[in-house]
């Protein structure tokens, strides 16, 4: 299990949204919107295919990052 600090609500991250310089808002683990059930899912399974290759081996977590003012979607490991 990952010890993420915005899975767990210990951080709230921004970014800045490298098309229009708006704030990015993280919405979530990326695997967590594949379908109903993946939020319930084991992490260790939904880390196999979270887009990013080396998450299950090196503990992190892929986060969506909505940006607030034009609505550009961006991933990052964290």
């Amino acid at each position: 299990m990952t010890e993420c600090g915005m899975c767990n609500g210990w951080i709230e991250e921004a970014k800045e949204c490298p098309r229009c310089s708006g704030e990015m808002r993280d919405k979530g683990r990326v695997a967590d919107f594949f379908d109903d059930y993946s939020p319930y899912l084991d992490i260790s399974f939904t880390d196999l295919v979270d887009g990013d290759p080396d998450s299950s081996i090196q503990g992190e977590c892929v986060h969506l990052f909505v940006c607030e003012k034009c609505g550009f979607q961006d991933i990052h490991s964290t």
